[in-house]
């Protein structure tokens, strides 16, 4: 273990909270698009918000995982052995039983009634009886958003003993140039073709084995590049390029994935989402370091506004699709500035005040001026 005290970062924590509360632009967009999770390959002719969270899905996804994987550095170096596992156990195993049992269920059943077929059932069954067939059986169970969760932890454990042995290891001073920014693109590439870069299955298999690994070398990246400074100079050189680059990509992929084949498209929706990955980090190190204010209750609120964010947007946005007489761009907006209160609301009202919540949602039982670094490290996702 690392001697060296860490420290916060605030742009790495601004960006896990502008991170976390695009979600809500995110799942307001397929809720009223009415749409599936969004695939690149469907985007010749998609409407205006389902382009709107297929371009989000190609970078959003990745930044959660590499941000995850650039605190890992600051927990390891403040705890070791049980006490680490311990806190990672807390912090995501808890939080994503929590959410199995209470958030789930009411998700999978909304989509039902709200004639948004499932993949298995009957519109009509009442929530009742329809707890036991979600519980038992493999076809319905879903674990919705929360599989960020599982294989957050699945790759905290998988990691571990290279990132220690890293840890251990003197770092030499490199040389990167801006060229090296845009390495990640090859292997990224690389993974989503070999293995297809679908999602397959039912239920609980709805993520395969090319989100697996794609995800896992986003974390793998974020943990190097919070190990090794000069990676991160080239970035905050390279942020503008890079950024802009992503940004032309998903648009020239718009307007031209119909006449790509699959692995084209594939190979530029990669370099586009790693891209944005980039010029989004540069860009908080760039404009957000000192920015203070609000930060500490933001971040704190950032797992359980992640675990509750789809129950008010999926519930508020099946009645403000007939309820509300206004155009589609009004009820996206209503939706997403509404339900983010909400969510708010429901976090600093109930989980902030009610005894054993914060530990069921993954937050420590104390907060403050008062918290030690270690507190500090292990906060983060």
């Amino acid at each position: 273990m690392n001697s060296a005290v860490p420290t916060r970062r605030n742009d790495i924590d601004w960006l896990r909270i502008i991170a976390t509360y695009l979600l809500f632009v995110f799942t307001a967009a397929r809720v009223i698009e009415a749409e599936p999770l969004p695939r690149v390959e469907n985007i010749s002719g998609a409407g205006p918000l389902s382009y709107i969270s297929v371009f989000i899905y190609q970078w959003l996804p990745p930044l959660f995982f590499l941000l995850a994987g650039w605190s890992r550095k600051a927990s390891l170096q403040a705890r070791s052995g049980m006490e680490s596992f311990r806190e990672r156990f807390l912090r995501l195993v808890v939080p994503f039983f929590t959410g199995c049992i209470l958030i789930c269920p009411l998700l999978a059943y909304t989509e039902l009634a709200g004639g948004r077929p499932m993949r298995t059932g009957t519109s009509g069954e009442s929530f009742i009886s329809f707890l036991p067939d979600f519980f038992t059986r493999i076809d319905i169970f879903s674990w919705a958003h929360l599989w960020f969760l599982a294989y957050l932890f699945l790759f905290t454990l998988l990691s571990w003993p290279f990132f220690t042995w890293l840890l251990g290891r003197k770092v030499m001073p490199l040389k990167i140039g801006a060229s090296f920014v845009y390495l990640p693109i090859i292997p990224l590439s690389l993974i989503r073709i070999a293995t297809g870069g679908q999602m397959t299955g039912p239920g609980i298999f709805a993520h395969g084995r090319a989100d697996f690994l794609y995800f896992f070398l986003y974390f793998v990246l974020g943990f190097l590049i919070s190990r090794y400074s000069a990676y991160e100079r080239a970035i905050h050189q390279e942020y503008r390029r890079a950024g802009m680059l992503g940004i032309g990509l998903f648009v020239a992929l718009g307007l031209a994935a119909s006449d790509l084949t699959g692995h084209a498209i594939l190979m530029v929706s990669s370099a586009a989402g790693w891209c944005c990955v980039v010029g989004l980090l540069g860009f908080s190190k760039a404009h957000l370091e000192r920015v203070t204010g609000g930060c500490s209750y933001l971040r704190e609120s950032s797992l359980p506004v992640y675990i509750l964010h789809p129950v008010p947007v999926v519930f508020l946005g099946y009645f403000m699709i007939d309820a509300v007489h206004a155009g589609i761009l009004v009820k996206y907006l209503l939706l997403i500035v509404v339900s983010a209160g909400f969510t708010l609301a429901i976090h600093h009202l109930l989980i902030l005040r009610i005894p054993g919540m914060r530990w069921l949602f993954g937050m420590k039982r104390e907060q403050g001026v008062g918290e030690s670094w270690k507190d500090q490290a292990s906060s983060r996702i």
